[in-house]
């Protein structure tokens, strides 16, 4: 039996962080409703491309969308706040991205919906916080790679500051508000209580700094941008061979000894610009103007024979096409196929998180748009079809 079996999550977000967050409690066990407006997710939109049937859905939806069901309420109505009502009640966790403010107007916010159920755990995830001189400003991962300074550290030296080219910030504010979530569970089963938990793309983009924020803090001088390359250890960065580029990932000074010997050149592992990592990184240029020739005289695919053979950290740059016919992530069941009732042959990136216990379980294909508003109404809230037939021509659901 999966870890969250028994957990109701009523999902209220949309676009990547939380549903991001939604999906991985849906992986976990937890029965995940997916709350969606009459027009829908907007990133169900978000293509091409677009899988399925006609228009389909877009490819950035189904990425985080699995294990929930979708039921349409438009909780503009005062029906369809009463329905998200009744459903609150029968819920241990919310999750929301609206901006701070805006559900209090149709009482769903955490002190409106606390008095129906107190224990609630009501987690909203926003650009930049509950509070703080900047609350109310809309908050976007690229907006917030440039304002929590990830920017600013990517990219090469001499070009232009450089996103991640994946929303980190979106991703890392979803993990984080599972671990919230998590930990807010734990403490609901000693205390019977919920709570309100703020999550931001601002505060999880600049705890993820990690090394880089702390050299600052520490030094109290602005780091730099190294493309490849690592600010406190060196070599780590690409190289290119004689046919195409790979990387090196040197963490000790033995492994620099080790990588001496496989270049050919035992003596600069003794030469004390080198010897030590402390002083590579202060003699960066030099060290790496002497390899960058050296690893043009053979192929990636030789390099990284050696360079394995002696166990030093090393890999290609491998595009998707390749990664996706690894043996390492069939082994590792991070490519599955999902059955879907609209699209064929619907391939999705697995689960990271192994169990040897309760495993992860993949029920349910990412949602058609209110696929489930009907099951949902009469398994939670025994309406009869009569009454969901009224709800359906008045527009609420």
């Amino acid at each position: 039996m999966p870890p969250l079996s028994g957990i109701r999550v009523l999902d209220l977000s949309r676009v990547l962080a939380g549903p991001y967050c939604t999906m991985v409690l849906g992986d976990l066990g937890a029965d995940v409703i997916k709350v969606e407006s009459p027009e829908g997710d907007e990133t169900r939109g978000w293509g091409p491309p677009f899988a399925g049937e006609a228009r389909g859905e877009s490819a950035y939806y189904l990425c985080v969308n699995r294990n929930k069901r979708s039921i349409v309420i438009d909780f503009k109505t005062e029906e369809g706040r009463a329905i998200l009502h009744e459903l609150v009640k029968q819920s241990d966790v919310l999750v929301e991205n609206f901006r701070p403010g805006t559900l209090a107007r149709f009482f769903l916010d955490f002190e409106s919906v606390s008095v129906i159920n107190p224990r609630l755990i009501y987690c909203s995830i926003t650009g930049f916080g509950q509070s703080g001189p900047l609350s109310d400003k809309p908050g976007y991962d690229f907006m917030i790679q440039a304002m929590g300074g990830l920017m600013s550290i990517t990219g090469e030296q001499d070009g232009e500051p450089m996103k991640v080219g994946v929303a980190v910030a979106d991703l890392f504010a979803g993990q984080n508000a599972v671990i919230a979530i998590l930990a807010a569970l734990q403490a609901q089963t000693q205390t019977g209580k919920g709570q309100h938990l703020d999550i931001s793309l601002f505060d999880s983009q600049l705890g993820m700094l990690a090394n880089v924020a702390s050299n600052y803090l520490i030094s109290d001088t602005l780091p730099k941008r190294y493309g490849n390359a690592h600010a406190n250890i060196v070599p780590y960065q690409s190289f290119q061979a004689s046919d195409a580029w790979f990387v090196i990932a040197v963490g000790n000074d033995r492994q620099f000894a080790k990588l001496c010997g496989v270049i050919g050149n035992s003596d600069l592992a003794r030469d004390p610009r080198f010897a030590l990592n402390s002083e590579r990184v202060k003699n960066r240029d030099e060290l790496v103007d002497l390899l960058k020739p050296i690893f043009l005289n053979k192929t990636a695919s030789e390099w990284l024979s050696a360079l394995d053979a002696t166990g030093i950290p090393c890999g290609p740059i491998n595009t998707l096409d390749i990664v996706f016919s690894m043996p390492q992530v069939e082994a590792r069941e991070m490519l599955i196929d999902v059955q879907h009732a609209a699209i064929e042959d619907l391939r999705l990136v697995g689960s990271p998180l192994k169990f040897s216990k309760t495993p992860v379980e993949y029920k349910l294909p990412p949602p058609r748009l209110g696929e489930h508003t009907e099951d949902i109404l009469t398994e939670l809230l025994r309406y009869s079809s009569e009454k969901i037939i009224d709800l359906k021509e008045s527009g609420v659901i």
